[in-house]
C-alpha cells in the first residue's frame, strides 16, 4: 500500500444505494440498466459533498447511460455529458429528453401493435429476405437470440423505422426496444459484470409482450416528470473525453461527477455489442475493436494486439508510484503491465483535457475501483489522488464506501478533488 497523508473515509454505503441496483427502480435511470453504473443516491451524495449549488453546471465525462445527467437535470442542474461509446451516447440523449409528446407515443403504440399482429402472421425466419430483414451481423447471432426472437425483433424495428417519421418518438420506441434486447430477450444472463450464455431453447420468450411492458413503464415515467416542468437540460457529446473531439461547451463547468472503467479489462464495447449491432451503430468487428482501442481500459481485439508490444512509459513526472508498479508487473507479464500504464496515462490526460473547457472555482467526484492485477494491488484512488494533485488540485477525501466481491482492499471509492484556485482557469 502507498504510505500518504490523504483523508480516508471508510463510511460504507449499502449495494442498494450505489450500485446499478438502486437505478432499477427509479424514474428514467430504468429506462435502460447497464451493470457497471452507480446509483442516483450516489450522485446525490456527490452533488452534496461538492456543494453545488442552483445555478452550476455539472460535467461527466464518462457518461455511460448517464446516470449522473439523469439525476442531476432532476435535481436542477444543467449538465454536459462525454460518451465515446456511440450507443451508450444515443442512450443517453433519449434518457434526457423530457420532451416528447406523450399523445403521440400512446398512438405510435397502437399502430405498432397493429401492424405487428398482422406481418407476424407473414413473416418467419426462413422468410426474412422476402420482407427485406436482414440478420443483425454480429458473430454468431443464434448464440444471442433464439430464431424465433429474432424474427420478432426484426419485424419490430422494421415497423418503428417504417411508421415513424418523428426522430425523438421513433428513438423512444427504439430504446425500449434496446432496454429489453440483453437479458430479457437474449440467451445471456448477466453476472457481476460481464454476459454470460445460457440455454433458452426450450423457454417460450413473447417479444411484444416484454417489450411493451417496458415501453409502459418508460412512458409513465415521462408522464410523471412531464408535471415536474424540469426547465434544466443536458447535452451529450460523442466523443473521447481524452481528445475531446467536436466539443462546444457554452457555460463554465462548476462539477465533475463520473466514473471511469476501473482497470479490470472490463469492456463496455464487449457488453453493448448485441445492442451496437442490432440497432446499426456498427456493422463488423473491426469497428467494434477500433473503439475498445480508444478507450481507458480497454483491451479486446486490436488493443490487445498493440498493448503486447514494447514498453509503454508514463507520460507524467507524478505517475512515478504507478511505474514502479508497473515495472513490478512487467516481470510477469508485459501486457497487463503496459494495460496498467496506458490506464492511468489516460486518466491523467482526461483530467488534463478539462483543462480546455470553461470553468469555474472546478470540484470533482470520481468513483473509481481498486483492483488486483496480477496479484498487485492496483491502489487506483491513490493513484487517481496523486494525478489529481499532480494537475494542480487539492484533495479534500477519498471515500472508500464499498468493498468490490470478496477483496478486502478491493474498495469502490470516490475521490474528491478542488483545482487550486491559485492556478483555476
Amino acid at each position: 500500500m502507498i504510505t500518504t497523508n490523504y483523508t480516508f473515509n471508510y463510511d460504507p454505503i449499502h449495494v442498494t444505494q450505489s450500485t446499478f441496483k438502486a437505478g432499477l427502480s427509479a424514474k428514467v435511470h430504468r429506462w435502460f440498466r447497464l451493470t457497471p453504473s452507480y446509483a442516483p443516491d450516489l450522485v446525490q451524495e456527490m452533488i452534496e459533498k461538492l456543494e453545488c449549488s442552483k445555478g452550476d453546471t455539472i460535467l461527466d465525462p464518462f457518461s455511460g447511460a448517464s446516470t449522473t445527467l439523469i439525476e442531476s437535470q432532476l435535481e436542477g442542474y444543467n449538465c454536459y455529458g462525454f460518451e465515446i461509446n456511440p450507443f451508450l451516447h444515443w442512450v443517453g440523449q433519449i434518457c434526457c429528453n423530457w420532451s416528447v409528446d406523450v399523445s403521440k407515443l400512446i398512438k405510435y403504440k397502437k399502430l405498432v401493435d397493429n401492424k405487428f399482429s398482422d406481418l407476424s402472421k407473414l413473416v418467419n425466419f426462413n422468410n426474412l429476405e422476402k420482407y427485406g430483414l436482414e440478420i443483425p451481423p454480429i458473430h454468431n447471432p443464434h448464440r444471442w437470440w433464439n430464431d424465433e426472437v429474432i424474427t420478432d425483433l426484426l419485424i419490430l424495428k422494421k415497423i418503428i423505422n417504417e411508421e415513424i417519421q418523428e426522430k425523438d418518438i421513433k428513438d423512444f420506441f427504439l430504446l425500449a426496444i434496446a432496454a429489453v434486447l440483453v437479458p430479457d430477450l437474449s440467451n445471456v444472463t448477466l453476472g457481476k459484470l460481464q454476459l454470460h450464455f445460457i440455454d433458452r431453447s426450450h423457454e417460450t420468450i413473447n417479444v411484444m409482450e416484454i417489450f411493451s411492458k417496458h415501453f409502459e413503464k418508460m412512458k409513465n415515467d415521462l408522464i410523471e416528470i412531464q408535471e415536474y416542468d424540469i426547465k434544466t437540460q443536458s447535452k451529450i457529446f460523442n466523443t473521447n473525453s481524452v481528445t475531446l473531439e467536436n466539443v462546444t461547451i457554452e457555460k463554465d463547468i462548476n462539477c465533475v461527477i463520473t466514473s471511469p472503467p476501473y482497470p479490470n479489462r472490463y469492456s463496455y464495447v464487449w457488453n453493448t455489442r448485441p445492442h451496437l449491432y442490432f440497432l446499426d451503430f456498427i456493422t463488423t468487428g473491426k469497428e467494434a475493436s477500433s473503439l475498445d482501442k480508444d478507450t481507458i481500459g480497454g483491451t479486446w481485439g486490436t488493443a490487445t494486439s498493440i498493448l503486447n508490444k514494447g514498453v509503454i512509459e508514463p507520460e507524467f513526472d507524478f505517475l512515478k508510484d504507478v511505474w514502479d508498479l508497473v515495472e513490478d508487473i512487467r516481470t510477469d507479464d508485459n501486457l497487463m503491465a503496459n494495460y496498467v500504464m496506458k490506464y492511468f496515462n489516460l486518466l491523467a490526460k482526461q483530467i488534463k483535457a478539462m483543462e480546455t473547457l470553461p470553468q469555474k472555482d472546478l470540484r470533482c467526484a470520481y468513483v473509481v475501483g481498486n483492483s488486483r492485477i496480477k496479484s498487485r494491488y492496483i491502489e487506483t484512488d491513490v493513484y487517481l489522488a496523486q494525478i489529481f494533485e499532480g494537475l494542480g488540485y487539492d484533495i479534500s477525501e477519498i471515500h472508500r464506501f464499498r468493498k468490490r466481491n470478496s477483496g478486502k482492499d478491493l474498495f469502490e471509492s470516490t475521490v474528491y478533488a478542488r483545482k487550486n484556485s491559485s492556478i483555476n482557469l
